[in-house]
């Protein structure tokens, strides 16, 4: 377009209940009607403009949309209060009343669209539920579900990475509002403060229901104090339901990455929406696309690896979100594929109409030891024959030594790097099992879901199992592929937990989610076993409290087993033309 581009500041959109919401609109100056992408976010509008780089504001504008970037009820220029537990009680309704009143506006023409990644999606979700008459598609990026849904995910687990960095960063726009109401913040400013500087202080403080972060209370909640009841089951009232995707009539674009902790969640709602859609368009107009990327950061380098520059992405993530909306805004003949994903390893890009691809099938692996898999040096091995009569494999978990995060689905922040990361040095740890193919005699696509099935003992009532895939090079690095966690508790359900008799053998499921990597001739396929993840997750003390509760913990004696009627495997979705 050759006509300038118009913004807008702090345009009051007043919702039903007469609340002021105040957004930023970035339109061409030309006077004509054209379709609006709107994006609602928590994390201020004016930082928020570009969605977390996966749609360029300016290239949307000159593509002849406008963008509207609203901040929510209570945060930064909208009045209100912001309390995270009301997302699915108002949140929709704002969300239905903006989209209704952007449609009426001179320089619209009526179709609108959401996007937006994290908990920008969340919203989209609210608002698509509620079904406001002009909202024709939805674009929820690196989203996550229902509260229900990411508690099934996360087993039973406290995220603790992300809780113990999520509270300090939105606190401190509540201090602002604070303040400026007259209560002195100076005492919770400085916990705030040394929480984002010291995040480590967070993660270790026993016990975790008496964090200084628990003192943190504004707009009428505690952020803290309510995530640790959510994940004790103590909230009979969690913050957001299940999505009813049967309410959702409107095509979405659903983007993700392999190394973000929300993937699961992605393909959970594709498929949900696939199955269930309000209507025949939502059930036939949904569309993937997953790089080899983190939370919020479409990078080629990810971790330590570097995927080249097909990876590299938000110019050409922005140009896809953009060739969306044409299709599903302005009606043009844009060809989008069902799921689009990048193949690690072999650093491409794939099309696909179904996940997992068609190409591919389960080839199931067992593990295998002489009893001795602790360490990358010991005798673990990962193969397609069955086990007959082969010793467990024993470690002990100590809940105040534990495994720490190395890498995975993090997101870049308070010291922590995630993405693939050299597993190596940790492997070396006598309470990690390893697990290993022999050297591989060809290149070995894995592409889909994965699902560790683990038969394990342990001395206590309830503990944690954890699982990695890895790719093992030839020179002795190590790099994470995908990941799990599951407490024992929760094994049946994370609404109905059950404690284990100790030294009894069950059977785990342990949901590492998807993944699609080609493990390079030479190289070997290995699963990593053991039972903490910290702080990515919450250690378990082995104690059977409810989380947070203790500040000592009890060591645990896990045992692994491989041999008949207890064969531990895992289902590998290979490429059709790959055999081990």
């Amino acid at each position: 377009m050759s006509n300038s581009i118009r913004i807008d500041r702090d345009v009051t959109i007043e919702v039903r209940d007469g609340t002021k919401l105040r957004a930023d609109i970035y339109r061409s100056n030309d006077r004509q009607k054209h379709p609006a992408i709107f994006i609602r976010t928590p994390y201020n509008k004016r930082g928020a403009a570009g969605s977390g780089g996966y749609l360029d504001v300016l290239s949307a504008v000159n593509a002849g949309f406008v963008v509207i970037v609203q901040d929510v009820r209570g945060r930064f220029a909208s009045e209100g209060e912001f309390r995270r537990r009301d997302l699915s009680i108002v949140e929709g309704i704002d969300g239905y009343d903006s989209v209704e009143w952007i449609a009426v506006q001179p320089w619209c023409d009526g179709n609108v669209g959401t996007s937006g990644g994290s908990y920008l999606a969340q919203l989209q979700w609210q608002t698509a539920m509620e079904n406001p008459p002009h909202l024709k598609a939805m674009a929820p990026m690196l989203s996550g579900a229902s509260t229900k849904q990411d508690q099934t995910m996360l087993a039973g687990t406290l995220n603790l990475y992300r809780l113990a960095s999520w509270v300090p960063q939105q606190g401190m726009d509540v201090l602002n509002k604070m303040e400026k109401q007259g209560t002195d913040v100076s005492r919770m400013r400085r916990i705030l403060l040394n929480a984002l500087a010291n995040p480590e202080e967070t993660y270790n403080f026993l016990p975790l229901k008496d964090s200084p972060l628990a003192e943190f209370e504004g707009m009428g909640e505690n952020m803290w104090k309510e995530a640790l009841e959510r994940a004790n089951q103590q909230n009979p009232q969690p913050y957001v339901d299940y999505w009813l995707y049967d309410r959702i009539t409107i095509p979405g674009y659903h983007m993700d990455g392999w190394y973000d902790h929300h993937l699961w969640a992605t393909f959970h709602n594709f498929r949900s929406m696939q199955e269930k859609g309000g209507s025949q368009l939502a059930r036939t107009s949904q569309h993937v696309l997953i790089g080899p990327w983190l939370h919020g950061q479409p990078n080629g380098v990810v971790g330590q690896l570097n995927f080249g520059t097909a990876a590299s992405g938000p110019a050409a993530l922005s140009n896809y979100t953009i060739a969306f909306f044409n299709k599903y805004l302005c009606g043009m003949d844009v060809r989008l594929p069902v799921i689009r994903y990048f193949i690690m390893g072999k650093n491409v890009w794939q099309n696909s109409d179904a996940w997992p691809p068609h190409y591919t099938q389960l080839q199931r692996f067992f593990l295998h030891s002489k009893g001795h898999a602790n360490t990358s040096g010991g005798d673990g091995l990962l193969s397609r024959e069955e086990p007959h009569s082969e010793p467990p494999d024993e470690f002990i978990y100590n809940p105040l030594y534990p495994v720490p995060t190395t890498g995975g689905r993090l997101v870049n922040q308070t010291g922590m790097v995630g993405g693939p990361i050299d597993q190596s040095h940790i492997e070396k740890r006598q309470d990690i099992l390893c697990y290993r193919t022999p050297e591989l005699d060809e290149d070995t696509e894995v592409s889909g879901p994965l699902d560790l099935h683990l038969f394990a003992s342990t001395s206590t009532r309830d503990t944690d199992f954890t699982a990695k895939l890895v790719d093992c090079y030839p020179d002795g690095r190590v790099f994470n592929i995908a990941e799990g966690i599951l407490r024992t508790r929760f094994r049946k359900s994370v609404f109905k937990p059950e404690f284990i008799n100790p030294g009894e053998i069950y059977e785990y499921t342990i949901n590492m989610g998807s993944t699609s990597n080609v493990f390079t001739k030479g190289h070997r396929i290995g699963i990593d076993i053991s039972s903490s993840n910290f702080p990515a997750s919450d250690r378990n003390m082995n104690t059977g409290n409810p989380l947070g509760e203790d500040t000592e913990g009890i060591p645990a004696t896990q045992n692994i087993f491989h041999q008949s009627n207890y064969a531990s495997y895992i289902d590998l979705p290979l490429a059709k033309n790959n055999r081990i």
